[in-house]
């Protein structure tokens, strides 16, 4: 045999020789389908269970191909007879369900058909089990659901009162009916304020292009939902939405600089933003207050133009008010508290455990019958306010004893080495509670706040019970605004539903990228505090 020296060159002392290009591509080719057969066992193995011994990787293949075959030839002929006609003969909303039907279907039939051919329904009758149920429960509550929102719901209920949901009737009146000063530009001053502080709040984030992304559709949904069915519509749409525009270029704006200045700087300045951002937060606060409804004295003086009295308010605008009050001042009202109660001096520590105990003792709902009939008395030597500003001094009060005994808590977990330490370098007991107690305690609880606050958002309903038109009230309501509309009960209530439960999702949802941040399970994280 002749000697192959180019052979000889590469094959050198214990090398392996080189394989041809086919023999190379044609392993690749055997290890994906491999690595393609393995993830296609796990995802069967993760709704029906283990196999059984028989179905050994020789007859995978044919295991799984014959229940997506069934499946899929049972899904086709369920559509048909669902929908016996063309497609393309059929509405958008149709489509879509259609679709959503299809999928269901499929999975309603696939997961049963995977358990028998598979025999996972011998070997693993519990997982098995549980498979089956949860593709029936998808095929029952998904099409329950969209057929509603897609087929048997008419949402012009929604789109013709969109303005009223927002503001409510009074507040509406007052800013659209002709004759009357148009109050719109204090919506759009808060509107500004907020979105420059969310944006910036944001820009600081560590997921930019996520951020980026969700605000974009956000911003796309508020524009479309401006412009839906213009028949149902009881405004000019070109004048928010160039405003809205304007948020958004500004936003954008904020968001870039506050991102740009991060890349650029250290950890230590980038928490210096945010407790400037989170300051301003809580100033932000007070001004949209004083921007919708001036004091009197600042009125009388010429200061300012007389506002929207608070009892006018109504709405989801009153009822986040109502929420933010409780988590704002709540918070600043529950430090208090809860420094007062660990207090060792009686006329400091006795009237904070009283408050506690009584506001704590009763129902939001009495406290909401407090502020309506009873409050407004204890306050008239001092002040005058009406029902809104009342109980929105109970929502904070509220808040404020149950945050009290939630950072009295974090409060005792805080280690004494570090109480010893900022005692040895000379700091007063005030800087002690200030930079070492209360953002130790803040972040060891922040679980707990954020669902307080998402309970403080729920919450927020009740106040229709005395006579304020909140968001839920006036869609409750909104079917008797319009007789076109009078039997169309369930979409604005399902509406408020899903606003209500979108907002405290999206609550859950940042707390857990605050709690990441701050290195919550980790034993630093208290300076980004």
């Amino acid at each position: 045999m002749s000697e192959n020296p180019d052979y000889s060159d590469e094959v050198q002392d214990g090398a392996s020789p080189p394989l041809p290009a086919e023999l190379d591509s044609g392993g690749k080719g055997l290890r994906e389908q491999e690595n393609a057969l393995s993830l296609l066992n796990t995802i069967e193995e993760s709704v029906s269970g283990k196999p059984i011994k028989w179905t050994d990787p020789n007859h995978n293949l044919v295991t799984s191909a014959l229940p997506l075959l069934i499946a899929i030839t049972i899904t086709l002929i369920s559509t048909s007879e669902k929908y016996n006609y063309a497609i393309y003969s059929v509405s958008i909303n149709e489509i879509a369900y259609l679709a959503i039907f299809g999928i269901t279907t499929f999975i309603l039939w696939w997961v049963p058909l995977l358990t028998v051919f598979k025999g996972s329904i011998v070997k693993s009758f519990g997982t098995a089990l549980l498979g089956i149920i949860a593709a029936v429960s998808i095929y029952s509550v998904f099409n329950w659901i969209f057929h509603f929102l897609l087929i048997e719901a008419d949402w012009g209920i929604v789109l013709a009162g969109r303005v009223q949901l927002f503001a409510g009737h009074d507040m509406n009146y007052m800013m659209s009916v002709e004759g009357q000063t148009s109050q719109t530009w204090r919506l759009w001053i808060i509107l500004g304020i907020a979105t420059t502080l969310i944006s910036a709040a944001y820009g600081t984030s560590e997921i930019p292009s996520k951020t980026f992304f969700g605000y974009a559709v956000f911003i796309t949904m508020v524009i479309i939902s401006f412009t839906w069915y213009p028949e149902n519509r009881n405004y000019d749409a070109d004048a928010p939405i160039s405003k809205f525009a304007m948020l958004a270029l500004l936003g954008t704006g904020v968001f870039s600089s506050s991102r740009i200045y991060c890349n650029k700087s250290e950890e230590f300045q980038i928490n210096k933003l945010r407790t400037y951002i989170s300051v301003s937060a809580v100033i932000a606060f007070f001004v949209s207050i004083y921007v919708m409804d001036p004091p009197d004295f600042i009125v009388e003086r010429g200061f300012a133009e007389s506002g929207v009295e608070p009892m006018m308010w109504g709405g989801l605008f009153v009822n986040l008010i109502l929420a933010t009050a409780g988590g704002v001042m709540g918070l600043g009202i529950g430090a208090v508290l809860a420094f007062g109660r660990q207090s060792e001096i009686p006329i400091f520590k006795w009237p904070s455990v009283a408050l506690i105990e009584i506001v704590r003792a009763g129902p939001m709902i009495a406290w909401l019958y407090f502020a309506k009939y009873l409050l407004g008395g204890v306050m008239e030597p001092f002040s005058s306010a009406d029902v809104i500003m009342r109980t929105l001094l109970m929502f904070s009060f509220f808040g404020g004893v149950y945050t009290a005994e939630i950072l009295r808590g974090g409060m005792q977990s805080v280690r004494t080495g570090q109480l010893e330490a900022a005692t040895a370098l000379g700091l007063s007991p005030f800087q002690i509670k200030l930079t070492v107690i209360l953002p130790n305690s803040v972040r060891t609880t922040l679980p707990s706040l954020v669902s307080l606050l998402i309970g403080l958002w729920k919450d927020t309903t009740l106040i229709f019970i005395i006579g304020v038109f909140d968001f839920y009230k006036v869609a409750a309501d909104l079917p008797t605004s319009d007789l076109e509309f009078a039997l169309n009960i369930l979409e604005p209530l399902y509406l408020a539903g899903f606003v209500f439960w979108i907002i405290a999702y999206y609550l859950s949802r940042l707390s857990l990228g605050i709690e990441k941040k701050l290195g919550l399970g980790n034993t630093t994280g208290g300076e980004i505090t």
